[in-house]
């Protein structure tokens, strides 16, 4: 199992600026290396329907986001 956590910056059309943050533990057997648990996240996340982070408490229009993925670690599970 993989742990990787990452934050999410939001620039707001206002001009404010938020940062969240969040991990994903991902149990695949594609997984196998830190490179394999990055691309994993960022495929689901650019792939998928719902945000990396919650997203419901911002109510301007975001103008862009960047996010930073760190930390992935391995877990075995027996």
């Amino acid at each position: 199992m993989w742990k990787v956590n990452y934050h999410v910056v939001f620039k707001l059309n206002d001009g404010n600026i938020i940062k969240k943050k969040n991990s994903m533990n991902i149990k695949s057997s594609l997984v196998s290396s830190a490179k394999d648990a990055k691309n994993y996240v960022l495929k689901k996340y650019k792939n998928g329907f719902q945000p990396l982070v919650n997203t419901d408490d911002i109510f301007i229009s975001i103008i862009n986001e960047k996010y930073n993925l760190s930390r992935q670690s391995s877990h075995h599970t027996y």
